[in-house]
């Protein structure tokens, strides 16, 4: 190599702020640039022929994270991120073979080592935030689950007995009118009409609410009955399996797969164009596990990466608060296909199990 090029390449090193040091397969240092020398403290003649390992993590054995052997093993670059015990900061190691050789044939590596622990800091504030986002954000769902189900229990019961009362009233003075006030016996057989409408609107408005079948008889049941009304309403035909029969899960998880369901189901009827939905519900393996199919036209990349579609949001937000996922995707054939699955652990297991992942 030139000699001026050396100098300018040397230059380059020396200007990068984390650490650039050549090494051969032994950690043996054969040269290092200005961070290095800047972080020991020493001249740059006290650390040639020196081990890497004990210059930079003062240890007499590679560091645990060390990616030499691997890349000294397989011929390629290789990078890790590590926490280094000795000084409680995060470092990425990165190992990449060169084309060449100390003049008694060993090969030359470069050995690039950085501080990213300011990086892992705001990672894991990060983290955080967005945990405690989705927390705020079950709070408040677990809010307005509480308040529909309040609502749909007051609307059923105190307006519905109103109304079945005045239904009762209604039927003890038409059987007093003679039978000759045919006008008056028109108007009250319209009025009883306009409350059995009143009565069936209370009903599936506290349906919408709380469908009270999802706490009296559970998910399975639920869900069935969600695709029956959806069935009733948009005249698509939908076939519905679930196994077992009975699904044993919480009120709250329940609650985040029901309403998922209810959404996947929506999105169809205002949006698929299909005439055929299959609605399938499954517990096994530590997980309950929903899928919905349709032979719409189907949903397009665009569309499930919209950042302004809440309602794809929303689902995957239940799912996810739980450990879950929602995957949607397009049918290979026609239509789309929704997946939910949520784990059956509890919140507090899979929380410890992430914390010990981190």
């Amino acid at each position: 190599m030139d000699f001026g090029l050396e100098l300018c390449v040397s230059d380059i090193l020396d200007a990068l702020p984390f650490y650039v040091l050549i090494v051969d397969d032994h950690h043996q240092i054969l040269q290092a640039n200005r961070a290095v020398l800047e972080q020991t403290g020493l001249k740059s003649e006290a650390i040639l022929g020196k081990h890497c390992p004990t210059v930079l993590h003062g240890l007499d054995a590679p560091w645990y994270a060390c990616p030499l052997e691997e890349a000294v093993e397989k011929g390629r670059a290789i990078e890790r991120e590590a926490l280094d015990q000795q000084t409680g900061r995060w470092m990425r190691s990165a190992i990449y073979p060169t084309a060449c050789f100390t003049p008694d044939g060993r090969r030359m590596y470069l050995h690039m080592v950085s501080n990213i622990t300011d990086t892992k800091k705001g990672e894991a504030e990060l983290r955080a935030s967005r945990e405690q986002l989705r927390e705020l954000s079950q709070f408040l769902e677990s809010v307005r689950e509480e308040e529909r189900t309040k609502m749909a229990r007051e609307i059923h019961d105190e307006l519905g007995q109103i109304l079945t009362a005045l239904k009762i009233e209604l039927s003890w003075l038409t059987r007093r009118f003679p039978q000759e006030q045919g006008l008056l016996l028109e108007k009250t057989e319209s009025m009883s009409e306009l409350i059995d409408g009143a009565i069936r609107t209370v009903k599936r408005i506290s349906s919408e609410l709380r469908p009270g079948v999802l706490d009296d008889l559970g998910l399975a049941d639920a869900v069935e009955w969600q695709a029956q009304e959806f069935a009733k309403l948009t005249d698509i035909k939908v076939r519905f399996s679930a196994s077992p029969e009975h699904i044993d899960l919480d009120r709250d998880r329940s609650t985040a797969i029901f309403r998922v369901c209810q959404e996947a189901l929506t999105n169809i009827a205002r949006h698929a164009d299909a005439t055929k939905v299959g609605v399938s519900l499954r517990q096994g393996s530590g997980r309950v596990s929903l899928r919905i199919t349709d032979n719409g036209k189907g949903i397009d990349d665009d569309q499930i990466l919209d950042p302004r579609a809440f309602g794809l949001m929303g689902m995957r937000e239940r799912a996810r608060y739980w450990g879950g996922e929602v995957k949607i995707s397009r049918a290979p054939d026609k239509g789309t296909v929704v997946s939910v699955s949520i784990p059956l652990a509890r919140r507090e297991h899979l929380d410890a199990e992430n914390t010990d992942r981190r």
